[in-house]
């Protein structure tokens, strides 16, 4: 389960609907497994753990519904179990999705789009575990915003949390090392607004990222 130290409860942001504030803390509790693969917990303890009102909760539990991430059924709000065969489905969707949204990127790339590449180009080194999957967020929302196409946002929105959280559960060093690496390449490629790598390079960071699920297939 999880503690309900204070560290759990939100920082108010006056910049952010209690929603959104409400959605991104349940997200990191779970991707980060506080909230453990198989937890089953009532509207009430989760607003407990986050010190926030039922109907910012309820409404965030909608969305995190929409991206997997949480099951509401009759017995509580249910935290997905670790599921090798689900992350498989997930990255033929983010194949399709990746390969699309690199040469889309590359077609509609500005000035403003590629420096937002260089500021991540120049900050993967820096990213301890933890800090990685949070750059793969926001590196997910330059590419997507590069791509001039927000249903591509949507959709990889819609599976990157559960594929983090995999992720975070399982990769070691050398997992780390391989994608980051790979992340580069593609990153280097849109730069270049070379569409042939940046495609070569997103089937192999797939490629890599399916053979690491089947090593953890139960």
């Amino acid at each position: 389960m999880i503690n309900h130290r204070n560290k759990n409860k939100l920082k108010k942001d006056r910049n952010k609907t209690m929603t959104e504030q409400v959605y991104e803390k349940l997200e990191n509790l779970i991707v980060f497994c506080e909230i453990e693969p198989g937890s089953i917990l009532t509207e009430a303890e989760i607003a407990e753990i986050v010190g926030a009102g039922r109907t910012p909760v309820r409404e965030a539990l909608r969305l995190l519904s929409k991206r997997f991430l949480v099951n509401i059924s009759r017995v509580g709000i249910v935290i997905p179990e670790m599921n090798a065969r689900v992350q498989l489905q997930l990255l033929e969707v983010r194949r399709v999705i990746l390969k699309l949204c690199m040469e889309c990127a590359v077609k509609r790339l500005t000035e403003i789009d590629k420096n937002n590449i260089q500021d991540l180009l120049d900050t993967i080194d820096e990213q301890d575990d933890v800090e990685f999957l949070h750059w793969l967020k926001k590196r997910q929302e330059v590419l997507a915003k590069c791509s001039k196409n927000e249903f591509i946002y949507e959709e990889l929105r819609n599976a990157q949390g559960l594929s983090r959280r995999f992720w975070y559960y399982y990769a070691k060093k050398e997992d780390h090392l391989e994608v980051k690496k790979l992340h580069k390449l593609i990153l280097q490629a849109v730069y270049d607004q070379n569409e042939k790598n940046a495609l070569k390079y997103v089937d192999e960071m797939i490629d890599y990222i399916e053979e690491f699920v089947r090593r953890h297939y139960v």
